[in-house]
């Protein structure tokens, strides 16, 4: 999409003067939708009123996807009556809601008020967001892993930003016998890699690692999807797209902060050379997991790369995940699926969920869990069931985590809609998890 970010200059003329405003007594509503749009003037007139922020996110939405469809180019956003903490949402709802996939991109200015610090910040994040939604929504023979872990590196490149790369091909992966990323992507004629991306912010003060979950696409290999809505696994990648996104924000912000970022980055198909069910590998930490199936295939390469994360001393890590079906079925979509192993760590990911709007729910750990990973064969096997799937997935990959406080985000159901593919989820939450790692942390 072609949208970038302006400030207010008496030298436009805008097609849409939008005000956003918070709305302090019921007495103040403009209407019962709390939205005036008014297409009979020159510019396009909206007001948007809300006592809350997430309800002025709603009505801004409702406001420009019916303003997007007309012939617009440059759109005054006023958020002069709103708070400055309020900003970042409301210019990432605008991006979102003018947003249109890169084929059918419309061309869009958005112009705001000169602000301080909270513009810079707010238009780096919308940017970010959109990012992640193009990627996401990349067609999978465009963003084969080679190619995905090239995408993540030239946009760093392209910003001039202070990233140092780590980049692990086949040839590497075999030496460090990463046994879990090397199943997974031997059913591909596109080999896997691992990128590693180090932002050092404040040096001498600990790591936090950052792990994305980087399937470009998954047929479920062997045990393969249904056919239907199968083309929606390009959306496998949305974890590696979120992490990657965070550490160039953290980055271009100058922020107070040392980052690891790992994309294991694999495509699960299936082919005469694919990992079976019933086989069993061993892991870059040694441990053995049984194949129970070849599509619970996402925690297999977590678990590679945050051995990985480990190896290179950090001291928090969290991973991000499209990784279970169940997760949809417990939150019905409307919260990410939290599962950890320490309560601090784990209360500041909440924390930022409520913060930043993108929210997650704390799942429980009994060992009874765990337990639904045992095999007879091996040290663990990659599935303990669909009962309580969300939960057993996560410690799955928590059993790599060795004691490192560690917190896994699985936001399948969050990551996609049928109306507009990508939404983006989970750029604004890593943003608030960054800040609050800043503020407790760092």
């Amino acid at each position: 999409m072609a949208i970038s970010w302006h400030t207010k200059s008496a030298h436009v003329a805008f097609d849409v003067e939008m005000i956003c405003r918070r709305s302090h007594t019921q007495g103040e509503s403009l209407s019962s939708a709390g939205i005036v749009l008014d297409t009979s003037r020159q510019p396009v007139k909206i007001v948007c009123e809300a006592k809350d922020l997430e309800a002025l996110q709603r009505k801004i939405t409702s406001a420009l996807n019916f303003v997007k469809d007309l012939d617009v180019m440059h759109i005054l956003c006023d958020m002069s009556e709103t708070p400055d903490t309020w900003w970042p949402h409301i210019l990432v709802t605008v991006a979102q809601s003018l947003y249109t996939v890169p084929n059918q991109a419309k061309e869009f200015k958005v112009y705001v008020s000169p602000g301080e610090r909270s513009w810079e910040y707010a238009k780096r994040l919308a940017d970010s967001v959109i990012w992640v939604k193009d990627l996401v929504n990349m067609p999978p023979n465009l963003k084969p892993p080679q190619a995905l872990a090239t995408l993540f590196q030239n946009r760093a490149w392209e910003k001039n930003l202070p990233i140092n790369w780590h980049r692990l091909e086949l040839e590497d992966l075999i030496q460090m016998q990463a046994g879990g990323m090397l199943a997974v992507g031997q059913g591909s004629a596109n080999p896997p890699v691992l990128l590693a991306g180090r932002y050092e912010g404040k040096p001498g003060s600990p790591w936090l690692g950052l792990i994305g979950k980087g399937i470009t696409f998954d047929s479920g290999g062997i045990s393969l999807k249904p056919a239907e809505n199968m083309g929606r696994l390009k959306a496998d990648m949305t974890g590696s797209a979120v992490m990657m996104a965070a550490l160039e924000l953290a980055a271009e912000m100058h922020w107070p902060i040392n980052i690891l970022a790992v994309a294991p980055l694999a495509e699960n198909l299936p082919d005469g050379a694919a990992y079976r069910p019933g086989d069993v590998i061993t892991m870059m930490d040694k441990t053995t997991v049984e194949i129970a199936s070849t599509d619970a295939e996402g925690r297999l390469v977590l678990a590679d790369a945050l051995t990985y994360a480990l190896e290179s001393h950090v001291s928090h890590v969290i991973d991000m995940a499209t990784l279970t079906g169940t997760n949809v079925i417990a939150l019905g979509g409307v919260r990410a699926g939290l599962v950890f192993n320490d309560e601090r760590w784990a209360e500041c990911i909440f924390q930022a969920g409520e913060s930043s709007l993108e929210k997650v729910w704390k799942l429980p750990h009994d060992k009874a869990y765990q337990d639904m990973n045992k095999s007879l064969v091996a040290d663990l096997k990659n599935s303990g069931g669909r009962a309580g799937g969300t939960i057993s997935a996560g410690l799955f990959i928590g059993h790599f985590a060795k004691g490192v406080p560690w917190a896994h985000i699985d936001i399948a159901g969050m990551a996609i809609n049928d109306k507009n593919g990508a939404t983006g989820f989970g750029m604004l939450l890593m943003a608030e998890i960054m800040q609050c790692w800043i503020r407790d942390y760092a």
